[in-house]
């Protein structure tokens, strides 16, 4: 049985290593050139030394947001985090499930979770930023309604951001 709950600090080691796996997933399947993974360890190295470095702080204390894990039998094997953009955004972050326990609906069940608190708390809308080299969460995305309103390309790069929203 899954349990989605609020993030406690004893899931502290647990999340950095789901979130840094499931990244290191997307890196192998989808970055060819060297400079590319190069520039998504970065991304990913700053996650974990910023708000990834202190869940609590950075989600729990922040006004308007949250960070939810999903347990399974004991084990940390999904994250999520809402995060406040202004007043009228909640931002979908940290989206991960582990390798073994994806395509057994744990991801939309974190981010049904997620959608509910934005409603809950009053947000117009949710937003997730992802990039290219990850179709498969476009396609999660897309397939949950959300629709793309920006995109950045990275110069020198094979890396392009977009931000997806759905209106709640």
């Amino acid at each position: 049985m899954l349990d989605i709950r609020l993030y406690h600090r004893r899931d502290y080691e647990a999340v950095r290593e789901l979130f840094s796996h499931a990244q290191d997933d997307f890196v192998q399947s989808y970055l060819h050139s060297e400079e590319a993974r190069e520039d998504f360890n970065d991304y990913v190295e700053g996650a974990l030394t910023r708000d990834l470095a202190d869940i609590q702080r950075s989600y729990l204390e922040h006004p308007g947001s949250n960070f939810w894990v999903a347990v399974q039998d004991g084990e940390t094997v999904g994250c999520i985090g809402a995060y406040q953009r202004g007043h009228e955004d909640v931002e979908i972050r940290r989206l991960a499930v582990h390798r073994d326990a994806r395509r057994h609906g744990i991801a939309s069940q974190l981010l049904d979770h997620a959608e509910a608190f934005g409603r809950d708390v009053g947000y117009a809308r949710t937003i997730a930023w992802t990039y290219n080299h990850m179709p498969g969460a476009i396609a999660f995305l897309r397939g949950r309604g959300y629709h793309l309103v920006e995109e950045h390309a990275f110069p020198h790069t094979s890396l392009t951001l977009y931000l997806y929203a759905l209106e709640l």
